[in-house]
């Protein structure tokens, strides 16, 4: 079973009902409140322009959890002696046996030219997990988009098609790699979000989870001061000029995605054998082993 509708009706849209769905406790798969989506349907209220609401919730555990209309019902309670007249809700009930069921329930609400992205998705599976849900959302969708690059273009094992595969957030032993990963990026390390170095972070972290923390996080501050061969520093400065040369022509060096990892394991390599670098290499041919 993934999940099962229990009831649908139409009812009449009054302020007890939206405080009340305002109030229903959110599943674990609901987006973060965006305040920019709630001023627009605001200002779809104040123009008079608001049609019937979709609004769902599914019976967990015995417990009834908001999975659609987080928004709406915020937008309006806010409303006060404006609450609009004659409109209605179409409210669906539903019921999941597993906590996956609210994630495969949460993407069937508004096709993705509608507002799912991939990142929601990501966020939806995410959430499910405790010790996960306080990763930022990007970091934690970049955490697995490295993950199954590696497995695919490394391992050559499959991963789950589309957007299924932010499933893997239920292999709780990746849940330390998560957790790590959203602790990296920040603002001003643009440079390496991207797929395949997030590929050669995992690939590192699974060898050796002290170093690769002592490592990434050295080439997130820029590498070593006042050692500019060290293969931290070398590696950030490769990485930054890829990513400025992209900023200023659009299109970058001609450099494949798959030198990105090359380039990041190259450094990760002389790291561990202790040697200094002068410039990033790849092989045009063979993934790099990664040394423990």
């Amino acid at each position: 079973m993934s999940f099962r509708l229990l009831n649908a009706q139409v009812l009449d849209l009054t302020l007890p009902l939206a405080q009340e769905f305002r109030d229903l406790t959110p599943s674990p798969t609901e987006r973060p409140r965006n305040d920019l989506r709630i001023k627009q349907l605001r200002d779809k209220a104040d123009a008079g322009r608001l049609v019937t609401f979709h609004w769902a919730k599914t019976k967990y555990r015995g417990n009834w959890l908001r999975m659609n209309g987080q928004h709406s019902s915020i937008m309006l309670c806010s409303l006060d002696g404006k609450f609009p007249q004659g409109l209605k809700v179409h409210l669906d009930e539903y019921e999941c046996e597993k906590d996956e069921d609210m994630a495969t329930l949460f993407q069937q609400f508004d096709w993705r030219g509608s507002g799912r992205s991939s990142g929601d998705v990501s966020g939806a599976y995410q959430g499910l997990y405790e010790p996960l849900q306080s990763v930022p959302r990007d970091a934690a969708k970049l955490a697995v988009d490295g993950l199954s690059w590696y497995r695919r273009n490394v391992e050559g094992v499959p991963v789950p098609p589309g957007d299924e595969v932010y499933s893997l957030f239920r292999e709780t032993g990746l849940h330390e790699y998560v957790r790590w990963i959203g602790t990296v990026f920040t603002v001003k390390t643009p440079e390496l979000k991207r797929a395949q170095i997030v590929a050669a972070m995992y690939a590192t972290f699974h060898v050796n989870h002290g170093d690769a923390r002592t490592f990434w996080d050295t080439v997130a501050r820029g590498g070593v001061q006042y050692e500019d061969n060290a293969p931290a520093t070398v590696l950030d400065n490769w990485l930054k000029t890829l990513a400025e040369t992209k900023n200023k022509n659009g299109k970058g060096k001609d450099i494949k995605p798959a030198h990105y990892y090359q380039g990041s394991v190259y450094a990760w390599n002389a790291y561990r054998e202790n040697r200094t670098l002068k410039d990033i290499k790849y092989d045009h041919k063979n993934m790099l082993t990664v040394l423990e």
